[in-house]
């Protein structure tokens, strides 16, 4: 069983996650495999540390179309980096392995991954996905493999294509950035749960606590859950930056954005301590109503902290600019 946090795996992704703009190639690939297996949906996903981000991808909810994103968590490619093995899912309604994020949110029933490999280390999937229950043939797993074969070597191409930083400072930059971009993701794809919440939230008066959908509770706690992680992340590469960097005023702005961002993430989580106590059952009803209003605050600062990764992102590609030139 794979360590899905091993850094060499990781690594193999740096470069590529820095370069996201479409891909023809990998496009055309997942529209390919769409047709191979019949299905409406197929997707490259590249899985990262907290997040897996769909690199290219054919038929999805417009709402994931948009994030590119969604908590690993919450994913089925997971089990296929974990096990570093094809994975058939017939009827997700059934099947005990999968997270019900996907099943209950999105009404994914029907799933094939096979591993997409780089150097050696698998870094995501080539997966389709139906809505409805069914059966595949080892026919289509064959297909898939072959075909995840061409596409691992396209990711490989682009990682490739990307320079080597040329000194200490510009690597820390180049991962800050990919950090931020991973953290603008993972708050991309919270974004259906946070608004839903909202709106339950608003709506909620002196009402129950059912009022908020438990489906929108866990998203929103166990995204957050990742969003910490992802943010202390930025602020220690940004300390370092700090520290090392010729660019002392940008980085300056860097570091202060990044302890900013940090001071609202803590200050966020009492608020989904308490959301983590309604779902357990550790509140009694009003205390829980109480906490509806406290957490429909901590969603209010979704919107605050996507703008600030955007201003993180500006200052590192700013930063970046002379480097290109």
């Amino acid at each position: 069983m794979a360590d899905l946090n091993d850094p060499a795996r990781l690594a193999e992704l740096h470069h590529v996650l820095l370069h996201d703009e479409a891909d023809a190639l990998l496009d055309a690939s997942v529209a390919r495999a769409a047709e191979l297996a019949a299905t409406p949906m197929a997707l490259v996903s590249l899985v990262v540390r907290h997040i897996q981000l769909f690199r290219a991808h054919h038929g999805l909810p417009p709402e994931l179309c948009v994030s590119c994103a969604t908590s690993r968590s919450n994913s089925f490619c997971q089990l296929v980096v974990r096990d570093e093995a094809p994975l058939v899912i017939e009827d997700a309604s059934r099947d005990e392995r999968v997270p019900r994020e996907l099943v209950e949110r999105y009404g994914i029933r029907a799933y094939v991954g096979v591993p997409l490999r780089v150097r050696g280390h698998v870094v995501g999937t080539l997966c389709v996905l139906d809505a409805v229950p069914r059966r595949f043939g080892p026919q289509v797993v064959e297909d898939l493999e072959r075909l995840a074969a061409e596409v691992g070597a396209r990711i490989e191409a682009l990682g490739s294509d990307a320079p080597p930083p040329s000194s200490a400072a510009n690597g820390r930059l180049a991962r800050l950035e990919q950090t931020a971009r991973t953290l603008e993701h993972a708050l991309g794809a919270i974004g259906p749960a946070i608004a839903g919440a909202q709106r339950a939230a608003a709506a909620l008066a002196d009402a129950p606590l059912a009022a908020l959908s438990p489906a929108d509770l866990r998203e929103a706690v166990d995204c957050y859950r990742d969003m910490f992680a992802i943010a202390a992340e930025l602020a220690e590469d940004a300390m370092a930056l700090a520290r090392s960097s010729p660019a002392g005023a940008a980085a300056a702005e860097l570091a202060l954005a990044t302890r900013s961002l940090t001071r609202d993430m803590v200050e966020i989580g009492p608020l989904v301590r308490l959301a983590e106590g309604v779902l357990q059952g550790t509140l009694d009803g009003g205390a829980a109503a109480r906490a509806a209003h406290v957490v429909r605050d901590a969603f209010a600062a979704h919107e605050t902290a996507s703008a600030a990764v955007r201003r993180i992102i500006a200052t590192a590609e700013r930063m970046r600019a002379p480097e290109a030139s």
